[in-house]
């Protein structure tokens, strides 16, 4: 997958372009970049996918919008549903004031080439957001460019969306999450060096920061399963998000207790995926009493990881 960050970007040849943000990549996204890759099959050319580096808003209110995928799990989503371009300049000045009709005839239509686009039908572009699917219609039917627009999409009754999926995040409602999003969410980041306690009661962790503007699970253990760059099959295991209030923490961290595995894990790439909540994240009145409710943590998910694999 081709990856710009560039306005100037002029694509090669004619594009089948998916418009969104696309935070998640969930259900809904998923049915927009889709058609798009079917479109693109069609008309024998490539499909692009015009999203930003991070949310529109919070150029405006720096941290307002938390979220939900890092960039690098971002793109191998988008990669893996066959995206072969992916536009993701930065939202600055020059694009959120840029009129609806340039951003059309300049971007979309002359460097992009675009002969058909897709986007969901509450997509919105052009200065201040004024651009809707009603004027996109029309600019293509005048441009000569197909549209399609899909309908909102609904899973057990619910309309999927970023910040429902944000919500249920926040709150450690990870079944809902991962129904939303059509898989697990997940944190990728490299493992950093620890304090080592744990190590020393019996249960070695492995330690990762949440990339900044990342939304953050509610404090508490999960149940997870791992992958890591240097081992092929998924590993499970808990993972405690929060300070580590009973050694003194201050900042968030994911701490993940891997299950029949032991080796050096630092400066790793791993993906932690968040399956189910255990308990809210405590303070205890001893490391002692911590290891005790840590290898309780442990019986339970692995109880509940039988349940999850005699499910598949």
């Amino acid at each position: 997958m081709r990856i710009s960050s560039s306005l100037e970007y002029i694509a090669p040849a004619p594009t089948v372009i998916a418009l969104g943000f696309f935070d998640g990549v969930h259900r809904g996204h998923q049915a927009v970049i889709q058609s798009a890759r079917s479109q693109a099959d069609l008309l024998g050319c490539d499909c692009a996918v015009w999203t930003f580096s991070e949310p529109p808003r919070n150029f405006l209110f720096p941290g307002s919008v938390a979220t939900i995928t890092d960039p690098v799990s971002k793109q191998n989503a988008l990669a893996h549903l066959g995206v072969d371009i992916m536009l993701c300049p930065p939202f600055d000045d020059k694009i959120r004031t840029m009129p609806a009709e340039e951003f059309f005839f300049q971007i979309l239509k002359d460097r992009l080439s675009a002969l058909h686009l897709v986007c969901g039908y509450n997509y919105s572009f052009g200065a201040e957001g004024q651009g809707d699917v009603a004027l996109l219609s029309t600019l293509c039917e005048r441009a000569h460019i197909g549209l399609t627009v899909l309908p909102d999409v609904k899973v057990n009754g619910v309309s999927v969306s970023s910040s429902a999926i944000r919500h249920a995040i926040q709150e450690g409602r990870m079944s809902d999450a991962s129904t939303l999003l059509g898989n697990p969410f997940s944190l990728c980041a490299p493992v950093i060096d620890g304090q080592k306690l744990a190590r020393r009661l019996g249960f070695p962790t492995m330690n990762q920061r949440f990339p900044g503007g990342m939304v953050i699970p509610k404090r508490g253990v999960y149940v997870t399963r791992v992958t890591l760059s240097s081992h092929p099959e998924p590993l499970f295991g808990i993972s405690n998000v929060g300070i580590r209030p009973t050694v003194g923490g201050e900042e968030v961290f994911a701490e993940t207790h891997l299950f029949d595995f032991n080796g050096n894990l630092y400066g790793q790439e791993a993906t932690v995926e968040f399956l189910s909540f255990l308990r809210p994240e405590e303070r205890f009145d001893s490391v002692e009493k911590l290891s005790e409710r840590v290898h309780t943590d442990i019986e339970q998910a692995k109880r509940m990881i039988i349940a999850i694999i005699e499910r598949q």
